[in-house]
């Protein structure tokens, strides 16, 4: 009689390690896009990457950004995204960037400009098991043509 329990306990459990999964790769964060308001901020557009099989919620980046070596400011939001399987979103976070950050973006209006991303983003399937995801992105911003006070 155990060993009949303890067979079948196996069976259950060998049949359970075969269900299907659907993992959970780390979330990414890029900028977008940056344009300077005339009264010195900055509104950047991150684009948010779901590289998980599985919808999830994103609820908050911490991010610091820094352009040309020079640190810009925090881009620290609440975001309230849901992005599809392997989907992608974007936001608009407003930034009171730093004057050697302005300066060094408003320095190359031919060429690309270095940016980094550092932080976190907290996310997960639903919003009772949001995870805090590490985040390191290293680009390029262009100037966009006909538009004097953009960079994508």
């Amino acid at each position: 009689m155990l060993r009949t329990w303890v067979l079948l306990l196996l069976g259950v459990l060998a049949l359970s390690a075969c269900a299907p999964t659907r993992p959970v790769f780390p979330p990414s964060a890029a900028v977008q896009e940056i344009r300077a308001l005339p009264d010195g901020r900055w509104q950047v557009t991150l684009r948010v990457q779901n590289y998980a099989l599985r919808g999830m919620h994103f609820a908050r980046a911490d991010l610091a950004l820094d352009i040309a070596g020079q640190a810009a400011g925090r881009l620290a939001a609440a975001l309230d995204l849901e992005i599809a399987e392997t989907g992608s979103d974007t936001v608009t976070l407003p930034l009171q960037a730093t004057p050697a950050a302005r300066a060094a973006l408003a320095a190359d209006r031919h060429g690309n400009v270095a940016y980094a991303l550092s932080g976190s983003l907290q996310a997960g399937p639903t919003r009772a098991e949001l995870k805090t995801y590490p985040i390191t992105h290293r680009g390029y911003l262009s100037p966009v043509p006909g538009l004097p006070d953009a960079w994508r």
